[in-house]
């Protein structure tokens, strides 16, 4: 789990000094300096900017959940290959998903009974010859859905321990997906949250992506991706 550990804090790093910025802006007396022609020039900050940037601090946070996630859920496969584990010592959860994977091409093309058969025996050859399993992360299409019921579900699907607080990741997960569809303006999101309901915001994420990457952590190391 070092990558993942590394990228997140990365990220929250990022975040934290996003978040130093906007509490620059949290004071009504803060002005910004610039040179032009020769002359400088000292301008109020407007208020509408700091409202832009409160509202842009809901794409950082969702773009950390589902990096966290995805990631997570990666080490695990990548575990899962290294290990050489093939379909019959592989766990009953994975098995599933990557049954699904390997068959979910059978929903993109109309196939004729004598290609479905023969697709069908080469699954099984798969199985009967103990290849190694391999979970594609391109299957994990998240299409900017994740908020703590959605990880859960992940949980469940993979066995995994869920995390049971994350109240609000729903909540930047639907503003998020306002902006990025071009339902809402940048400024009827933002001006509904102070920097301190988004410091909140950001301090409770970072509490539950901790405890995700803890749960797959120690999910790999009791390697309960295989059967037990």
């Amino acid at each position: 789990m070092d990558n993942t550990k590394q990228d997140f804090e990365n990220r929250k790093s990022e975040i934290e000094n996003y978040f130093k910025f906007l509490l620059i802006f949290d004071d009504d007396s803060t002005k910004i300096q610039y040179e032009k022609d020769d002359k400088i020039i000292i301008k109020k900050i407007q208020p509408q900017f700091q409202t832009i940037l409160i509202a842009n601090a809901f794409l950082i946070l969702y773009n950390l959940i589902e990096s966290t996630v995805r990631n997570s859920i990666i080490e695990i496969y990548i575990k899962v290959e290294n290990d050489e584990i093939t379909f019959d010592t592989l766990s009953g959860n994975l098995q599933k998903i990557w049954i699904k994977q390997t068959t979910d091409k059978l929903k993109e093309n109309n196939f004729n009974h004598e290609t479905l058969r023969e697709y069908i025996l080469v699954l099984a050859n798969n199985i009967l010859e103990k290849e190694t399993v391999k979970l594609s992360k391109d299957k994990m299409d998240f299409s900017g859905n994740l908020d703590a019921e959605k990880i859960r579900i992940l949980a469940d699907k993979i066995g995994f321990d869920k995390v049971v607080n994350g109240r609000n990741l729903v909540k930047i997960k639907n503003k998020r997906n306002r902006l990025a569809h071009g339902e809402q303006t940048f400024y009827d999101v933002g001006k509904d949250f102070s920097v301190g309901e988004l410091t909140d915001f950001k301090d409770e994420t970072f509490v539950y992506l901790d405890e995700i990457i803890d749960n797959i952590e120690r999910f790999i190391s009791e390697r309960n991706y295989t059967k037990s």
